[in-house]
């Protein structure tokens, strides 16, 4: 593998650990010492979890009192609250899929709350252009773009060695960029060979990218040499960092399901105790291109892909404990599904979705508001962010989709802003004009 000037490092034995650095690069050197850069400002954490394929959002949290929703999905519907297997209310407007039924105690504890109808208004529907979008947080051209979670990296100062880990076999794009950033299929696969061998690859890999990148011109040799031995060495301090807490043993405070997800939850609860300055984890959790044979609300593919993730996400903030209170963990996916059913018991692509944020940094008091023709006011913590849009056919987009009310960005920029400590706005998250949601506190 072709060492490059912006992903730098390839595995080393049998640990899938990779830096998204770029030792060659003047503009590297100046973000690394920058004084415009400032410390974080809270020692937080934030676990992002992609599901991939656009999960359908309107059977996970579900908008159950709007009169239009049972006759859009005869078949695929959640039924109301009180009925088998019928949704878990959240608000007397929407509901939980009973298939989350571990998330509920958090919900009603006010340590969970989902935003609903939350989009940009240049959807494609395309998996590969809105997978980009929602990882570079930028619309349109995405070509040249790194990863928010990147930029947020670049434009502020930790508190350890390890920023930013992607429990995941490649580094995904919302983490690629010039900011250092590792990614490892879990903990469990730390067993390598002994130091030196590593050292040694990692030294061959490094001459490597110096002799296959050169000296950029007018640039003196002996600092490019300086900066690729920086990267080297600050990237084998971290391996190191990351050895020593999977050779530590660790029990659990929670039972984790028997699940990729789960397992790869439980190794991100591991590195945030190892305080090792850790504040960004990523997670990938596909599966939800739900076209056919998706299920009725509860029941089926769709329903047991619901159970997994909840079970594992309850299972990990369990685990945290008080942790938590400094911990959040939020879902993103590409996009929703259609509002409307299809002919082979599916949904396809479509517009607005729900997000799911988990932890102690969501807000605790307020008041649900939700728009449309189905209005309804209810005092207290919101369980449910939106001004619902409606599912009326002149109310959906396109007259097949779920209107979107909220800007994906507006929520993405209270997480850095409030609970990373990130005021940086304008570069980790450019070309947009932002708007609170009140999501985060």
């Amino acid at each position: 593998m072709r060492m490059t000037r912006r992903y730098f490092l390839q595995s080393t034995g049998a640990l899938a650990v990779y830096c998204g650095v770029n030792p060659l690069d003047r503009a590297l050197a100046q973000s690394m010492d920058n004084p415009a850069n400032h410390p974080v400002t809270r020692h937080k954490t934030l676990v992002v979890v992609f599901l991939r394929g656009g999960i359908d959002g309107l059977n996970w949290v579900v908008p159950y009192a709007d009169a239009d929703y049972e006759k859009l999905r005869p078949r695929l519907r959640v039924k109301r609250p009180g009925q088998d297997e019928g949704a878990l209310d959240l608000d007397g407007f929407f509901g939980l899929n009973p298939r989350a039924k571990a998330l509920m105690p958090f919900f009603d504890n006010g340590l969970a709350a989902a935003a609903h109808a939350v989009g940009y208004d240049g959807n494609s529907r395309s998996h590969f252009e809105e997978q980009d979008v929602w990882e570079t947080g930028v619309a349109g051209n995405t070509i040249g773009s790194d990863g928010w979670l990147n930029r947020h990296l670049l434009t502020s100062d930790g508190h350890g060695p390890i920023r930013a880990v992607a429990l995941s076999d490649t580094l995904p794009r919302i983490l690629r960029g010039e900011a250092p950033a590792y990614a490892l299929s879990g903990l469990t696969d730390l067993g390598l060979p002994s130091r030196g061998g590593d050292s040694a690859h990692i030294a061959a890999a490094l001459e490597h990218a110096y002799r296959a990148d050169p000296t950029p011109e007018g640039e003196p040799a002996d600092h490019a040499r300086q900066l690729v031995t920086k990267a080297g060495r600050e990237t084998l301090e971290g391996l190191d960092v990351l050895r020593k807490v999977a050779d530590e043993p660790y029990q659990p405070k929670a039972q984790y399901p028997d699940s990729r997800l789960a397992g790869r939850m439980k190794s991100a609860a591991r590195l945030i105790k190892a305080n090792v300055g850790l504040e960004v984890v990523q997670i990938d959790y596909g599966g939800w291109d739900t076209h056919n044979r998706q299920g009725d609300g509860a029941q089926g593919s769709y329903g047991n892909k619901v159970a997994e993730l909840s079970d594992a996400l309850a299972a990990f903030a369990e685990d945290m404990g008080p942790r938590m209170d400094d911990t959040l963990v939020l879902t993103i996916s590409d996009f929703g599904r259609t509002a409307a059913e299809n002919g082979t018991f599916g949904t396809d692509h479509g517009w607005a979705n729900a997000m799911l944020a988990l932890g102690g940094p969501v807000q605790r008091t307020g008041q649900l508001v939700t728009g449309g023709t189905n209005s309804i006011s209810t005092p207290g913590r919101r369980k449910v962010l939106t001004d619902w849009p409606g599912l009326s056919p002149d109310q959906l987009n396109d007259k097949r989709d779920l209107q979107h009310t909220t800007d994906f960005r507006d929520v993405l920029a209270e997480v850095v802003r409030v609970h990373l400590g990130n005021d940086n706005l304008p570069t980790v998250l450019p070309g947009h004009e932002f708007k609170d949601v009140g999501l985060i506190a």
